[in-house]
């Protein structure tokens, strides 16, 4: 997998100061949209001088996805939505429109080490799967009830899935 020259992507900060400088008056508010103890998903607003908001942004992260993750993934979302809702306004960006904290994660998932889908299905499969089975306001019964009527088998809990069985679940439950 590429590696992304990271020096061709601006930080958030550096989009904050634009940011500021631009909009003195202006304001950032973030919110949660999603969150399951393990995943979080949040928006930013941009509001330009006269109160108007101008672009939104978003950002996902996942507890323990990294080193930054496993004791701030919450922050650490907060700061990617507002780089990206920074980016989409009229001050746009320099360079390239990913921040390089964005770009960062991507070099951090090309460099991680493949599983086939015989392998185990990894925690953050099943943090997933059991986000999206609580989402539909199943209980654990309900839960195997559905996988094995999916899957065709009866002999796998939550925890036994293969890579690949749970992709299969996972892209199951999202429709």
């Amino acid at each position: 997998m590429a590696h992304f020259d990271l020096s061709l992507y601006e930080t958030v900060a550096q989009r904050l100061v634009r940011w500021w400088e631009t909009y003195p008056n202006g304001r950032i508010i973030t919110s949660i949209h999603h969150y399951d103890g393990s995943t979080v998903i949040m928006r930013a607003e941009c509001f330009n001088n006269e109160d108007k908001l101008i672009s939104t942004g978003y950002a996902e992260e996942t507890f323990g996805s990294s080193n930054v993750n496993k004791t701030s993934y919450i922050e650490n979302c907060e700061t990617s939505c507002i780089g990206r809702a920074i980016s989409n306004s009229c001050i746009g960006h320099t360079g390239e429109r990913a921040s390089s904290t964005e770009m960062e994660k991507v070099n951090r998932i090309n460099s991680a080490p493949k599983t086939d889908s015989h392998g185990s299905a990894s925690p953050k499969q099943i943090a997933f799967l059991k986000s999206l089975v609580r989402g539909k306001g199943w209980d654990d019964t309900q839960a195997l009830e559905y996988i094995h009527r999916l899957l065709q088998v009866d002999d796998v809990i939550l925890e036994t899935l293969t890579s690949g069985q749970a992709t299969v679940v996972i892209d199951g439950l999202k429709k």
